[in-house]
């Protein structure tokens, strides 16, 4: 009896260690898949924001990113938040734009993790003062889990020089101030394994704004928590001279469609 015993026991012990080994190796390797996941979907945002770069002035182009989500959720989200741009003839305020807040975001699973909030691409600033700064952010980010997100909120301020104008009875010089904002819009939304994310250029807005002689133009950008200004000076504009600025506003329209 002893014997039959001491046999139970041994194999019960035994059962139960190779049970706990076992779901610690399905954790392990769910945790591996799980992060797997979390990087294609950074992967996923990257190809995003690039194809994005690709077609912003070639309107009504469009392309698309395949993506899977075995373990990740696809959101597109309308923050409730706006993207303010003001311009300012010293005191006076000559033109306002206000565009929502629109981001895509991708969570992670469940295992997914992140052990530093960092931008892959781009940063927080609202205003970018040279070409080679991204206009699109993709950051990864830990609250309640894992998440990737892409957004455009801010705006590319470029001064382009002095070109001579026609006044009627003479030229004259202009500063030529360049903005650039992209505006993110939703459209169809279906969340399948197997989905590809579709980008349209739906084509540009465009507005002209004059500015005297001897103003400093300012250009203020605010969204909740944030705002940054840039005066024509700051751009390397010259205030004695007048000032054209050139406001373009390129709509981006994107889908998520169910299939391969």
């Amino acid at each position: 009896m002893e014997t039959v015993l001491t046999a139970v026991i041994l194999t019960s012990t035994l059962c139960v260690i190779v049970f706990a080994a076992s779901g610690a190796a399905n954790d392990a390797t769910s945790a591996q898949i799980e992060a797997a996941q979390f990087d294609q979907a950074k992967n996923v945002m990257l190809a995003l924001d690039k194809l994005i770069k690709r077609i912003i002035f070639k309107p009504q182009s469009s392309g698309f990113v395949k993506a899977s989500f075995w373990t990740t959720v696809p959101h597109f989200t309308n923050t409730g938040e706006d993207l303010t741009i003001t311009l300012w003839n010293g005191t006076q305020m000559v033109r306002q734009f206000v565009f929502p807040v629109n981001i895509v975001r991708i969570k992670g699973g469940a295992r997914a993790s992140v052990a530093l909030d960092r931008d892959l691409v781009g940063s927080e600033s609202l205003i970018l003062t040279d070409v080679s700064s991204s206009l699109g952010r993709v950051r990864e980010y830990q609250l309640a889990g894992a998440w990737v997100a892409l957004d455009y909120s801010r705006i590319r301020s470029i001064n382009s020089g002095v070109m001579q104008y026609y006044n009627g009875t003479g030229y004259e010089p202009y500063n030529i101030i360049e903005i650039t904002l992209i505006n993110i819009i939703f459209k169809d939304f279906q969340v399948q394994e197997q989905a590809s994310f579709t980008i349209k250029n739906k084509g540009l807005d465009s507005t002209q704004e004059h500015f005297l002689p001897g103003s400093n133009l300012k250009i203020v950008v605010n969204k909740p928590g944030s705002e940054e200004i840039r005066t024509l000076e700051q751009l390397g504009g010259n205030p004695s001279n007048r000032t054209l600025v050139n406001f373009v506003v390129v709509n981006i329209e994107i889908s998520l469609l169910g299939g391969a």
